[in-house]
Order: structure tokens, then C-alpha cells, then sequence
């Protein structure tokens, strides 16, 4: 495997892990305000819910933590490059 194609590879886990973070938080939110933050109560099923995801967010490295891997990934490849490896025009 080369540099581009784990640059590549790289770019796609970064940016997985950084959406399914931030869709763990957001539908945690919507989930507590559809319940009436009834999950906060530690005997109610969504209480319990909400502590796994907020533990499957921070495994592994959090938002930021990967955020900061994609950053320096981008400006690794340089700017000509960047579009193609977001799009992979010109790979086989």
C-alpha cells in the first residue's frame, strides 16, 4: 500500500468517525428532548443507551482528536491534491 492510497484511506476513516461522532451527540439530544429527558434517570433504558454511545464517541479518539488527523492529512496532500483524494478522480 503507498503513501497516497493510506493518505486516501485515512481521509475516509477520519471522516466516518468525525460524522458518527457527531451524529452519537446529536441524536442523543433529539432522544433525551423526545422523552423528556426521561433518560437521565439511571433506572430508564435511555439513560444507559445514551452512556454507550457517548463511550463509542470517545473510542478511539473523539471529534477533535480526528478532526486534527483529517486536518493534517488535507495539508499533507497539498492543495492540487486535494480535490482528486476527496473525490477519487484519477485512481484505479
Amino acid at each position: 500500500m503507498g503513501a497516497l492510497d493510506r493518505d486516501h484511506e485515512l481521509l475516509a476513516v477520519a471522516s466516518a468517525k468525525i460524522r458518527a461522532s457527531e451524529a452519537a451527540g446529536v441524536g442523543s439530544m433529539i432522544a433525551h428532548q423526545v422523552h423528556g429527558a426521561i433518560g437521565v434517570t439511571e433506572d430508564h433504558a435511555l439513560h444507559h443507551l445514551t452512556l454507550r454511545l457517548w463511550s463509542w464517541r470517545e473510542e478511539f479518539g473523539n471529534e477533535a482528536t480526528w478532526s486534527l488527523e483529517l486536518g493534517r492529512a488535507v495539508v499533507k496532500q497539498g492543495a492540487d491534491a486535494f480535490w482528486s483524494g476527496l473525490t477519487d478522480v484519477g485512481r484505479n
